[in-house]
């Protein structure tokens, strides 16, 4: 079957929430319920419930890799044991586990030695692509979020421990009111986005330090396009 949502290779923690949700219950829900042959109302329920855990546990990964996994767990190729018409979230964590054992296998480091000047080159694309992003969409794309990183390091970006303090409080209301627009479909559903919104509330959610950037780089971003020559002086810094 042949979806274009599913044949991204974007993160799915690059997308809006609603979106993110939009597809999981319809593109790929259609999708791998046809791979795994789930039929019949226990298959469905166990598949309902198991389905939030997917977005927790494959945030990093992209629509293709996920295809690429259930495939390699539907044809066996990841030492379990195939079983047809079922899934549930014990299943999905060790599919996931097994994924990600195999992914270190294959991944062989590559040693690549590259000059400074050539480092600041790639960084300075990065930069001007992101900003590029920003002045078509004026939203921060979140697949190069490190940009923020290069801007603090080379101290364009510069903020105090109280201004941090005040984009994490930010960070955590953003997030929390994402997930509470979320509509549960079932308990487990419900019960899962409570738990997130749990870690979101105590600061132990990797999804905080992400929106802080991309909260900062806004800002940033919004102060440096308020005037035509600061921003083209900003630009000149960041030739090829």
């Amino acid at each position: 079957m042949k979806l274009a949502k599913l044949d991204k290779k974007l993160p799915l923690r690059a997308y809006p929430e609603e979106e993110l949700n939009r597809v999981l219950l319809t593109d790929f829900t259609t999708w791998l319920r046809g791979v795994l042959s789930l039929t019949g109302e226990t298959s469905l329920e166990r598949f309902k419930i198991a389905l939030p855990a997917v977005k927790e546990l494959c945030i990093g990964m992209g629509f293709d890799e996920i295809k690429r996994m259930f495939e390699s767990y539907a044809d066996g190729k990841l030492g379990l044991e195939p079983i047809p018409n079922y899934f549930d979230r014990i299943l999905l964590g060790k599919i996931v586990s097994a994924w990600k054992s195999q992914s270190k296998v294959r991944k062989t480091p590559l040693q690549v030695n590259i000059t400074d000047q050539e480092k600041e080159k790639i960084e300075n694309r990065a930069v001007k692509l992101s900003l590029d992003y920003f002045l078509e969409h004026r939203l921060v794309d979140v697949t190069r979020i490190y940009v923020y990183d290069i801007l603090e390091k080379r101290q364009y970006i510069k903020l105090t421990t109280e201004q941090k303090k005040t984009i994490q409080k930010d960070a955590i209301a953003v997030l929390e009111h994402e997930m509470r627009d979320f509509k549960a479909q079932s308990l487990e559903e419900k019960r899962t986005i409570d738990r997130l919104v749990e870690k979101i509330q105590k600061g132990t959610s990797g999804k905080i330090k992400i929106k802080c950037k991309e909260i900062a780089l806004a800002k940033f971003y919004r102060e440096l396009t308020k005037g035509e020559n600061e921003l083209n002086n900003f630009i000149k810094q960041f030739e090829l």
